[in-house]
């Protein structure tokens, strides 16, 4: 059952994708993120897909294991309401990114699925075991780094899809040589 919901979650931001790429004219994947004006800090981008992997993982058993408690257990509803809300914002991130070519938009949607899972928390918070709350640690940790990069990127780099910046012209010790 997670690997359907998986697939069914990828299959929708990747047809989403594929809509704002026709928005924007793009044919193919650009270098946005390897080509952006990034902090010293920056995870390369290979890190990304096992981190979301494994968040993922995480997530999606930490969501099964809520799922089968009884239906009035304290928190589950809240819980799955969030996390239903964050996966919204999980399928939206890829084409507001980088089907639109934005980095304030990823930003943004980075500080809305940071909120849903901080709310997520709380509800796991009042669950009668510690299963999902241990199943959030790895994307907790993961938002701890991708918050600041989101709204550093939006600040130091062009936006596209929204005609605007940079914002503001880093030291040039702070930014991270070009993954090219």
């Amino acid at each position: 059952m997670g690997v359907a919901f998986y697939a069914g979650v990828l299959g929708v931001s990747e047809g989403l994708q594929a809509v704002a790429r026709r928005r924007t004219g793009q044919r193919r994947e650009d270098r946005l993120y390897r080509d952006a004006k990034l902090p010293v800090w920056a995870p390369p981008p290979a890190a990304f897909p096992i981190a979301w992997g494994i968040n993922s993982a995480c997530l999606i058993a930490g969501g099964l294991h809520v799922l089968n408690l009884p239906a009035r257990t304290p928190g589950r509803s809240a819980f799955l309401r969030r996390q239903g809300l964050a996966w919204i914002l999980f399928c939206i991130f890829t084409p507001a990114y980088f089907g639109l070519r934005s980095p304030l938009n990823a930003a943004a949607v980075t500080t809305a699925y940071t909120a849903a899972t901080l709310g997520s928390l709380q509800a796991a918070r009042r669950l009668p075991d510690s299963t999902a709350l241990w199943a959030l640690a790895p994307t907790l940790a993961w938002l701890a780094v991708a918050n600041p990069l989101g709204w550093t990127q939006a600040a130091w780099n062009r936006d596209r899809w929204w005609n605007t910046g940079p914002l503001m012209s880093p030291p040039r010790r702070w930014v991270k040589r070009s993954a090219a």
